[in-house]
């Protein structure tokens, strides 16, 4: 891959992320943490899973669309990082209290906003939307996309000044 990408594709675990409310008391600090948010570590911490995959995000008419393509040879490392997500989750679901990213706790809202999402596993990766008929919902689903698209490009132009301060912000396209 040409450059660090970071993938986010945590539809594969919306079952777990439904009953986020518990990890809401956790402030929002950054969008994207990989070094201390209880679920997006389980990305990080799989050693050359970040900088292998490819990660893109785009607005629809209805909501949003999330592509992540994960390089030949890292996808039992990706699938690895979705079973420890759903741990996270398990833990979230028994209550403990877990700090969570702004990302993650934005997209836990959407579930409990009532957002249908869908997932499809391809030869090429993953692709996650989600989707709603209320447009009240889609707008709540637009914010979380460009919000999302923003920080990328706020970390990309971070990183292409030399800024080495953003380690813990995802890599990828958009």
């Amino acid at each position: 891959m040409k450059n660090k990408k970071f993938p986010l594709l945590f539809g594969l675990i919306t079952v777990i992320i439904i009953s986020l409310p518990v990890a809401f008391a956790a402030q929002e600090e950054t969008w994207f943490d990989l070094e201390n948010c209880s679920m997006c570590k389980n990305m990080s911490d799989e050693e050359g899973l970040m900088e292998n995959m490819e990660w893109a995000n785009y607005l629809t008419k209805d909501g949003m669309m999330s592509v992540t393509v994960v390089a030949e040879g890292y996808d039992k490392a990706f699938k690895r990082s979705m079973k420890n997500m759903e741990a996270t989750g398990q833990k979230l679901m028994a209550g403990e209290q877990l700090y969570m990213c702004g990302f993650c706790q934005s997209y836990g809202a959407l579930h409990m906003a009532g957002v249908n999402f869908e997932n499809f596993e391809t030869d090429a990766g993953y692709i996650n939307l989600a989707t709603s008929h209320d447009p009240a919902v889609v707008e709540k689903i637009h914010a979380h996309g460009q919000r999302t698209i923003d920080e990328y490009e706020k970390m990309v132009a971070a990183e292409s000044k030399g800024d080495s301060g953003h380690e813990d912000h995802p890599h990828g396209d958009h």
